[in-house]
């Protein structure tokens, strides 16, 4: 059961990305979620650009989780005590 996560994690990375990217022409053309100027928040919100983030925040973030969860797999599987590094 601990060693399904090392083909799975990937494929629903990758699944909510295709979904994402799918996504955004819809989001773009319907201005779905997004909050222009003049409103009475005098805030502008733009979904389609928060989305891109989100997309990009998986180049840097993906391999830190997906190697945290091979670390807590070792440790489980061979009862290894793994010291983090507090930054």
């Amino acid at each position: 059961m601990y060693n399904m996560f090392i083909v799975m994690y990937p494929l629903g990375v990758i699944g909510e990305l295709l979904t994402i990217h799918a996504s955004l022409p819809y989001v773009r053309r319907s201005g779905m979620y997004s909050l222009r100027l003049p409103n009475k928040y005098n805030v502008s919100f733009d979904y389609y650009y928060f989305l891109i983030i989100v997309m990009l925040s998986y180049i840097p973030l993906f391999p830190q989780l997906y190697f945290h969860m091979l670390r807590q797999r070792r440790r489980v599987l061979h009862g290894e005590i793994v010291v983090e590094k507090d930054e």
